[in-house]
């Protein structure tokens, strides 16, 4: 699934939940974001469902204020709040450091997930004049540069993450995250919480964590959230169809509508639960304005994972690569990765032919 990764979506032992709960809901101690403890959308032991009620207070420094699981939108399907949460305190951190970077005039900078060692490389190039532009003018531009890079940059990473987990990465080493990747509220999850992370920063009325308390909830009730009952009950009408399983769970909806073919992620709806709901669609990220602003980027990610060879055998066919560029390889490493779901009789959406 994803998340600054997807994080333990199984859960067996009370033992093995505890000891995950306290490692991936520990408080920060850097200005990084901290990891969250995900679930899946399945109506299984484990999954806690939530609703506007009773959603908490979004915090960044620790877990102590918040309430994540599983709500249901009328408009958005099921939806991780835990992933949302961490795209969106990704975007800030990130929009931060960029920001740095960019008053810095740096031209080549790094970043990572704090749970996985994949890492990025990004290098720019500047526009000819940026030097020689006041003060005031380049600090406005680093501030709208660093807000859409922010959000670029962290779809990019969680996305990259499902695609790890599909070839068998494991956040803590032990528990199996492959039967959640691509799993039908991630990425939707994701992108939701990486817009909210931008209008939180863009906020200046609100610091960061009262912004987006107040966003979450605003944008659920947009999107028409349904009560925790009715969520659980969504989940429970796709038993032996979207999923399998009690304990251990095997997910057989896998959307990877990552925006490849119009831009845009479209949520998957449980049929029947909100009558003639439609989807809200909401557009990726993209670098339109980094681009007509006259900088240039090569973004390239270097896995470090053991599952690392299955994915550059996609890439690099005759051998020699070590990193994968985003923008050339992801369409391809998603293709790939659709038709072996289809080859496993996975249901794929959005639903369409693969070549």
């Amino acid at each position: 699934m994803l998340l600054p990764v997807k994080i333990i979506k199984s859960i067996a032992l009370a033992g093995i939940v505890i000891s995950g709960a306290i490692f991936l809901n520990g408080c920060t101690v850097t200005d990084e974001p901290r990891t969250r403890l995900g679930s899946y959308a399945t109506s299984t032991p484990g999954t806690n469902f939530i609703d506007a009620n009773n959603l908490g207070r979004h915090c960044y420094e620790n877990f102590l204020f918040e309430n994540n699981g599983i709500a249901y939108t009328c408009r958005g399907g099921h939806i991780d709040i835990a992933h949302v949460r961490i795209a969106a305190d990704y975007v800030t951190y990130l929009y931060n450091k960029v920001r740095k970077n960019l008053m810095n005039n740096d031209t080549e900078f790094t970043f990572k997930l704090n749970v996985e060692p994949s890492m990025y490389f990004a290098k720019l190039d500047y526009p000819p004049d940026w030097k020689t532009l006041p003060q005031k003018e380049r600090k406005r531009i680093a501030d709208e540069v660093a807000l859409e890079l922010s959000q670029y940059f962290t779809y990019t990473m969680t996305t990259w993450h499902e695609v790890l987990t599909w070839y068998g990465y494991k956040c803590m080493g032990f528990l199996p995250e492959q039967p959640s990747a691509f799993s039908w509220e991630d990425i939707y999850s994701n992108n939701i919480g990486i817009r909210l992370g931008a209008q939180a920063v863009q906020d200046n009325e609100h610091g960061f964590n009262d912004a987006m308390t107040i966003l979450i909830k605003r944008e659920l009730e947009n999107l028409g959230i349904q009560s925790s009952s009715t969520a659980r009950k969504a989940s429970e009408k796709m038993r032996g169809t979207w999923f399998d399983g009690f304990l251990l769970v095997d997910i057989r909806e896998r959307n990877m509508d990552i925006g490849l073919d119009d831009g845009f992620v479209t949520p998957t709806l449980v049929p029947g639960v909100c009558e003639d709901a439609k989807p809200q669609s909401y557009p990726v990220p993209t670098l339109a304005k980094f681009n007509s602003l006259g900088f240039k980027m090569h973004l390239e990610v270097e896995p470090k994972e053991f599952e690392k060879n299955s994915i550059l055998r996609i890439t690099y066919p005759s051998g020699g690569g070590k990193r994968i560029q985003p923008a050339i390889h992801l369409p391809i490493i998603m293709d790939c990765i659709k038709k072996e779901a289809l080859g496993k009789g996975f249901i794929v959406m959005p639903p369409k032919h693969y070549r």
